[in-house]
């Protein structure tokens, strides 16, 4: 299962739908065993994947404001950019996120290479 934590906006303007969204990767016994990223893209294909073989979906957001997480379905990636989904726009920034673990004097740095 993967966890949706935050959300890299494009930064460029006329590319609104070209986000990225960093997860974490858990096992089915509910521990962290990776982070990564993907692009709006490959979260999808990954999505019809799982559906494809389970009939549900594999990823779920924490939302900003939110006490529990809530699964990410394909209807998700019908709107055309961050803000207009319902999750993604509702997800922290990778700045926010990174606030976040600073709070919880985690020594780890989240920040995009490229």
């Amino acid at each position: 299962m993967f966890m949706a934590i935050a959300v890299e906006p494009s930064r460029h303007p006329e590319k609104r739908a070209d986000y990225k969204v960093w997860y974490l990767e858990f096992s089915d016994l509910g521990d962290v065993v990776g982070i990564g990223v993907k692009t709006r893209e490959e979260m999808v294909k990954d999505l019809f994947s799982h559906y494809r073989k389970t009939g549900k979906s594999n990823w779920r957001a924490f939302q900003k404001e939110k006490e529990c997480s809530t699964p990410i379905e394909l209807m998700d990636f019908i709107s055309q950019n961050i803000h207009e989904n319902t999750h993604f726009g509702n997800l922290p920034t990778l700045s926010e996120f990174q606030e976040t673990l600073d709070c919880l004097k985690m020594n780890m740095e989240l920040r995009a290479i490229a």
